[in-house]
Formats: structure tokens, C-alpha cells, sequence
């Protein structure tokens, strides 16, 4: 049992996990309730007997952690309280704003000794009342990537899933032509010589069923069969029979024929619906998959380009250390130089006394030189 408070507008949670008959549980690890934070779900995990320590465990994990894209990262601050229920002040609590990154390949973080199993199965020692532990997490995420949030994740997992269906549907339809009802007529006179009724007879029962229902065509067969059925003694016992039997049986067949093509007219009515339908849904299934296909290229693309983004930042942390380390240097240089700067103005004033000298010395020598030469 769990609930969750949104602390600031920073999307910070409190989350109060309340565990019932704690003290009784005979399962290695358990599960609390999911809650979100900044669009990504969270639960928390405990170790009831410790995770190999003889300390209550307790991490952060992400809820949906198989379902994870290749990239996915967050990264949160989370602290953790076991809640003293005698006396709050005594409640333990970890490192206020822990921060840890959340990836695919580490989707928890959490504590494995927590809180000594001795401690807190004291019985006056207020962790545990009537067999309830609580625990509070405070969760706020800090930092995403890639910026979508998980409601986009899960939104386009529904997509896909809807895609598949779709397609799968298509794939399925049969895409062979429903044969059409005839509505051919042949005209036929009436008559009532049963010679001449044998004739048409023999005509008319060569025409398809369908030709037959045919209101001229169906009036000729009556009156054919019934001038036939007074005059049996032309056509053989067997024929006979069977020309009585059609007299009886022609009305009811072409009645059943009848109801049968209207229900295949509504049924080709649906089906033209639907055809309608199924090609709406080529277009769609072609559209989407043309955006599944661009889609796939930007997340390839993305892909490059964080490994790009991760190799710039690598050059930028190697050229900044560089640049340190020559900045030493450029100031031991600026040292030395600063004080042989101070030193260079004392030595231009004895350079200027100096050149004097010299200058003078060249002088009274010439003078000297221009006596004897």
C-alpha cells in the first residue's frame, strides 16, 4: 500500500509506502506501488531479511525497466525515511538528495544496509507497529535524456502495437472478387399448346437458377409446368415425376432463392463498406509506416549523434585539462617574467650610463687618433 505528494513545482514526490505484517513476510524481496515523476514510473524494492546482509534493503528502480529504449537516462535525487511510528524525531533517513543516474543497463539504486534487522524488529522500538513498516521515498528528477518523456515512449509502444494489428489484419483479408448475381432476361411468349410448352420447357430449363426468378421468366416456367402437368403422357414415369415435383417445388425454390440473393446483396453491401474501409486502412498502415521508417532514421541519427556529442565532450574535457595544465606553466612563465621586468628597468638606466660611457670613451679616442695619424 502506498500514496504519493507532490511536494514543490519541481515535480518533487513524497511517496509513503506502508508494509503490512512486515514481520510475518517469507518472500526475499518485495515490490511497493508504482508512482511517477516527471512522466517516468518508479517503485521502490525491499529486502525484508537483508540483500545478503543482516540490515532492511531498500532501492529506487524504475518501474518499467524491460521496456527501456537503448539510450533512456534520468537522473534523480532520492532520499530515503524508515519512519519511527512512536516517535518521528527517532525516524531514520539517508543522505538528503542522494543523486544517481537511472539508465537501462542500472535501473536501481538504493541502500543494501539500511537499517540493522535487530533495530528494527525491536519491539519498543517503534519501526515496527502491529507488523506495519513504513517507508518514505522523496523523488525529483533532475536531469533527461533523451528529452521525450515516457508518456511518448508509451504512447508510440500503443502505436505500434495498433500498427501490428493493422497490418496483420491486411494480411489476412483475401483479396479474391465476389461474383455478382446475373440479371440477364430472355423473353419469352406465352403459350398453351403442350407441344409448344415442351419446347420452351426444355429452353427454360436451361437457364441458370438466377435467369429463372426472373419475373417474365418465372411466369413462362409456371404456366409451362402447369400445362406440362396436365399433359404428362409425352415424357417418360420418370420425367413425369420430376416435372410434377418442379410444379410443387418451384415456387419455394425461387422464393428461397430470392431471400438468399437479398442477403447476398446486403452482404456484398458490407463487403464494399468494408472494402472501402480495408483500402482506408492500406493508407493509413502505409502513411504510418512511412513516418515508422523516418521515425527509425531520426532515432539512428540521434544515435550518431549522441556519440558525436560523447566524443566533443571528451575532446573538451582533454583540451580543458590541457589548458590547465599549460596555464601552470604559462604562469610560472609570467612569474619569471614579471621579475625580470622589475629587473630590466634598473639595467635600461645603467644600459643609458653605460652607452654614455662608451660613447665618450669613442669620442676623446678619435680625438687622441687625429693627432697622430
Amino acid at each position: 500500500m502506498g500514496e504519493n505528494k507532490q511536494l514543490k513545482d519541481c515535480e518533487e514526490i513524497r511517496y509513503t509506502w506502508r508494509i503490512r505484517n512486515f514481520s510475518s513476510l517469507n518472500v526475499s524481496d518485495i515490490y511497493s506501488g508504482v508512482f511517477e515523476v516527471s512522466g517516468c514510473r518508479w517503485c521502490l524494492q525491499a529486502y525484508p531479511k537483508g540483500n545478503d546482509v543482516d540490515h532492511l534493503s531498500v532501492y529506487l528502480q524504475v518501474a518499467d525497466k524491460d521496456s527501456l529504449p537503448d539510450g533512456w537516462s534520468r537522473t534523480a535525487n532520492f532520499t530515503l525515511h524508515l519512519i519511527n511510528q512512536m516517535n518521528s524525531t527517532m525516524s531514520m533517513s539517508t543522505k538528503q538528495g542522494a543523486q544517481c543516474k537511472f539508465e537501462k543497463e542500472k535501473s536501481r539504486w538504493g541502500y543494501p544496509s539500511l537499517f540493522p534487522l535487530s533495530k528494527l524488529h525491536d519491539k519498543n522500538g517503534g519501526y515496527l507497529v502491529d507488523g506495519t513498516c513504513v517507508i518514505e521515498a522523496e523523488v525529483s528528477v533532475t536531469d533527461v535524456f533523451p528529452v521525450s518523456t515516457d508518456e511518448s515512449v508509451n504512447k508510440l509502444r500503443d502505436a505500434e502495437s495498433i500498427y501490428t494489428k493493422a497490418e496483420s489484419l491486411l494480411k489476412s483479408i483475401s483479396k479474391e472478387p465476389t461474383s455478382s448475381v446475373s440479371d440477364g432476361t430472355i423473353t419469352v411468349p406465352s403459350f398453351k399448346d403442350p407441344a409448344v410448352a415442351k419446347e420452351r420447357f426444355n429452353k427454360l430449363i436451361s437457364f441458370p437458377l438466377n435467369d429463372l426468378v426472373d419475373s417474365e421468366h418465372e411466369t413462362a416456367m409456371i404456366e409451362t409446368l402447369s400445362i406440362l402437368g396436365d399433359n404428362l403422357s409425352s415424357f417418360s414415369d420418370d420425367q413425369a415425376k420430376q416435372i410434377k415435383q418442379l410444379k410443387d417445388d418451384f415456387p419455394i425454390t425461387k422464393q428461397k432463392w430470392r431471400d438468399s440473393v437479398r442477403v447476398k446483396v446486403n452482404c456484398e453491401r458490407s463487403l464494399s463498406i468494408f472494402e472501402k474501409t480495408k483500402n482506408l486502412l492500406e493508407v493509413s498502415v502505409k502513411n504510418e509506416n512511412g513516418i515508422k521508417t523516418e521515425l527509425e532514421e531520426l532515432k539512428s541519427r540521434e544515435k550518431e549523434l549522441k556519440e558525436e556529442l560523447k566524443k566533443l565532450q571528451d575532446d573538451s574535457r582533454r583540451l580543458v585539462m590541457e589548458r590547465l595544465e599549460l596555464s601552470k606553466q604559462t604562469q610560472q612563465i609570467y612569474a619569471l617574467a614579471e621579475e625580470q621586468a622589475g629587473k630590466i628597468k634598473g639595467n635600461e638606466e645603467e644600459m643609458s650610463a653605460v652607452n654614455k660611457n662608451l660613447k665618450d670613451l669613442k669620442s676623446n679616442w678619435e680625438s687622441m687618433k687625429s693627432l697622430f695619424v
